[in-house]
């Protein structure tokens, strides 16, 4: 006999059996116990979570000799033919093999004659996206009204390509990707039953390499079972050029303590493997966002899918940076991802890329670049000043007006800057303090006091408008974007906050339609037009005659 793959070896063959879907097999088993089986289902969801094989045990549950039931017994005739793949009632037909109208007319011809011999005939399309349209068309009717004993099951993996008038006609159950931790306790079973050595960090590695895929998962341990006897994860990591889970965590310390010899050591041995460049830094990627989201909540439990191992492994390294660092680590990866994917050389890209992210460890938060400041400016505070925060000098004068530390980092970062002696502040009216706002604004930005004078500025209350005329409307949405610069140097003359407002002067715009409607009132204009049949045709405006 020959070799039976752990993947078809394993198949569930009840609803108890399914991994990772025990929503769907709950509502199938309802819905057949309350006898409220719907005619038409669409299973939809990635390669390998059990679509088909949960269509295979709703058709033996259908048909068991002691069913309907919600568990089928597996052992009567019609379950072993199901299980088999020889029952004539169930038909399971490829949708890529069959996409046309013709094999859909043909479909529609057997589904008239009644089941062989059990209660429902149950067709089965697989990959259903591949159909045509024409066939998806000649499938409607059918679909929406079939007879009593038929229903219909479509599988497909990109459910978007379903049409929605199809749809509309079948209850929709979408199968999930199955976590790591559930696929690492079925493989568990499995390697128990068939007597496979191996080890708990390579299971970790098998399931995550499979991506939500049990059957995926399966056949990467078929592999593994015949590749040697005692599988540990040195084994898996050779097999498949994934990278293990504490070279993934030392390469990142590495990368966050800006340790770049480290770095070139970890890659030249990951080469020197055979690793796959690009999936590890795919890997790399989805470790630093676990970390940096474990930063983040403190516990994630019930939010990663991430085993114990790794679990105490990204708890430990997330103590060593902040948030901050680690959104900044994550991004780039993201974005140097493609460009190692594509690149000629992967090694160098990689190197480069964590290099350049290794110049991070430099990174500080702005708390600790307020403390700096302070310390530089010989202002010594009782506790590290943080933004927002309020903060009072030292010592036993007396007390004074406590201040926003933003304020005093402004004021001192003016006195660093232009340590000369202020320039006397111009008093007076807003038209006076207006005048040497020009003046400076000139020294700095000569365009732009240009369009200021070309405005009409008045004066309201606290607040400066200017106004832009006719052909100079084209200045204000210059000045607009400069209306911050403006505001500031008001403020520094003033003292206080002067809102400027910039307008354009709006006229009511008459046209020659308005003109023409005007004239047909005119009583001269009308007398004119019955007198000689006439009609007006244009209205010209006196001014562009040149008329005054």
């Amino acid at each position: 006999m020959s070799y039976l793959v752990l993947a078809r070896k394993w198949r569930p063959q009840n609803f108890g059996e399914l991994v990772g879907q025990e929503a769907i097999a709950r509502i199938l088993q309802n819905a057949i116990v309350n006898g409220k089986v719907a005619h038409a289902y669409i299973f939809s969801g990635p390669r390998g979570v059990g679509k088909t094989t949960t269509a295979r045990i709703l058709a033996k549950a259908l048909n068991c000799e002691q069913g309907p039931t919600s568990e089928p017994c597996g052992s009567c005739a019609s379950c072993q033919a199901v299980t088999d793949g020889s029952s004539m009632d169930v038909s399971e037909i490829d949708g890529a093999s069959n996409t046309g109208i013709d094999n859909i007319r043909d479909l529609r011809e057997r589904i008239r004659y009644a089941s062989s011999g059990g209660r429902y005939r149950v067709y089965i399309i697989d990959e259903a996206h591949m159909l045509s349209t024409a066939a998806f068309n000649g499938l409607l009717k059918t679909l929406e009204e079939p007879p009593a004993h038929v229903i219909f099951v479509l599988a497909t993996t990109e459910p978007r390509r379903i049409p929605a008038t199809v749809l509309s006609r079948c209850q929709h159950l979408p199968f999930r990707r199955v976590s790591t931790q559930k696929i690492k306790e079925r493989l568990r079973f499995i390697s128990d039953a068939e007597k496979i050595g191996i080890s708990d960090s390579a299971l970790d590695m098998i399931a995550r390499a499979g991506e939500g895929s049990i059957r995926d998962a399966l056949t990467i341990l078929d592999q593994a079972a015949s590749f040697a006897e005692k599988i540990g994860s040195t084994e898996i990591q050779d097999l498949l050029g994934v990278t293990d889970l504490q070279t993934l965590a030392s390469l990142t310390s590495s990368v966050i303590e800006g340790d770049r010899k480290e770095i070139l050591h970890t890659i030249a041995g990951l080469a020197d493997s055979g690793a796959d460049l690009r999936a590890f830094t795919k890997d790399l990627a989805h470790f630093v966002r676990n970390l940096l989201i474990t930063s983040i909540l403190g516990k994630a439990e019930g939010f990663l899918d991430v085993s114990d191992e790794e679990a105490e492994v990204v708890s430990r390294l997330k103590e060593t940076t902040t948030e901050e660092h680690l959104a900044l680590l994550l991004s780039e990866l993201i974005r140097a991802e493609p460009s190692i994917k594509n690149a000629l050389h992967p090694r160098v890209a990689l190197e480069m890329s964590l290099i350049r992210l290794s110049l991070l460890s430099h990174f500080s938060t702005i708390d600790a670049a307020l403390r700096n400041l302070k310390h530089q400016t010989g202002q010594e505070t009782e506790d590290a000043p943080s933004a927002g925060s309020v903060q009072r000098p030292k010592g036993k004068g007396p007390k004074q007006k406590a201040e926003p530390s933003s304020a005093a980092v402004d004021r001192e970062v003016r006195d660093i800057a232009a340590p000369e002696e202020p320039r006397p502040v111009p008093t007076g009216s807003l038209e006076d303090l207006w005048g040497a706002a020009l003046e400076r604004i000139e020294k700095t930005h000569h365009p732009l006091a240009c369009k200021l004078r070309e405005g009409t500025v008045s004066f309201e209350q606290d607040a400066i408008r200017i106004v832009f005329n006719g052909g100079l409307s084209v200045h204000a949405e210059s000045v607009k974007e400069n209306a911050g610069e403006i505001a500031q140097v008001m403020r520094e003359l003033a003292g206080r906050r002067v809102p400027i407002k910039v307008e354009t002067a709006k006229g009511k715009t008459v046209t020659r339609r308005d003109l023409k409607e005007k004239a047909l009132k005119d009583p001269i204009v009308k007398e004119a037009l019955e007198l000689f049949e006439g009609r007006i045709v244009d209205v010209i405006p006196a001014q562009e005659r040149g008329q005054e």
